[in-house]
């Protein structure tokens, strides 16, 4: 006679245990994927029945936590539009030289950004000296976007990452005053980095997965903080900020209004623009 189907081997292998400490002959079978049927004969039917009864009053079987991910189509549609926005504004901008206009009202300078210029903290984050930059940012930001649109939402996970690269580049040029120029959204990767490492560390589901993203972070630090033309004062803030902004996020309740995350996603796509603005004005 079956007695139970159960889903899952761990708890079919609990209600197991409890027919062997009653004395109950009975066979536990696979019958499909996570399936297992428990089958006593009819004879012990009624005891088994009473004593997996009497342990499931007790013990009711766990349940699953419904996810708090998004669908996956908002993730990998912002993570496009980030990526393919960057590529966009490179082609427009060009590459970092001498007479360019672009770099000469937009990059971030710390003596400027101290002294009033506030946009260049965020217009800093379109411009790259070239293709291989531009490039970078946009496949690995673009990704890290996507993630976190997954988790937080495209319009919340935009917020983040903007903010994170502003605040970034502002704490990077409040420190160092006057050695520090900087263009690129690595600040902003970087932020996202640290935003995504500390969601996770918040998640009890994904706390074991923490580590990669701050791994990831270290060693592109270590990495990056080698080159000629590194900004690791501004990546380290970056990152800062993103793993002060993530823990604020995390805290917050879940967002799952899809018209609403789209209009925040536009604003902060509009913060840009209007920084750009000012920069020309």
């Amino acid at each position: 006679m079956l007695l139970r189907l159960v889903p899952g081997f761990r708890r079919a292998m609990d209600l197991s245990l409890v027919l062997d400490a009653e004395g109950i002959v009975h066979e536990l079978r696979s019958v499909a994927e996570e399936k297992w049927a428990l089958v006593v004969s009819d004879d012990d039917a009624a005891r088994a029945e009473a004593a997996l009864t009497a342990f499931e009053r007790e013990n009711p079987p766990a349940q699953r936590k419904r996810s708090t991910l998004l669908p996956l189509a908002d993730g990998i549609v912002a993570g496009l539009v980030f990526g393919l926005s960057l590529l966009a504004l490179h082609i427009w901008t060009g590459p970092e030289s001498a007479g360019s206009t672009w770099f000469a009202r937009g990059s971030a300078e710390a003596e400027k950004i101290v002294g009033g210029e506030w946009w260049r903290a965020i217009t800093a984050l379109t411009l790259h000296a070239d293709a291989a930059h531009a490039a970078g940012n946009a496949a690995l930001g673009g990704l890290l976007l996507a993630i976190l649109a997954r988790m937080f939402g495209a319009g919340v996970a935009s917020w983040l990452v903007l903010l994170a690269g502003a605040a970034g580049t502002f704490l990077a040029a409040g420190l160092l005053q006057h050695s520090f120029v900087s263009v690129g959204a690595s600040t902003a990767v970087f932020g996202a980095l640290g935003a995504l490492a500390a969601a996770q560390a918040t998640d009890p589901g994904q706390r074991r997965r923490a580590w990669v993203p701050l791994g990831a972070g270290l060693a592109l630090l270590g990495f990056l903080g080698t080159g000629k033309r590194a900004d690791f004062a501004g990546h380290l803030c970056g990152f800062l900020a993103g793993v002060a902004l993530g823990l604020l996020a995390a805290r917050l309740p879940r967002w799952r209004n899809r018209a609403g995350q789209a209009a925040l996603a536009l604003a902060a796509a509009a913060v840009p623009v209007c920084a750009w603005w000012r920069a020309h004005s």
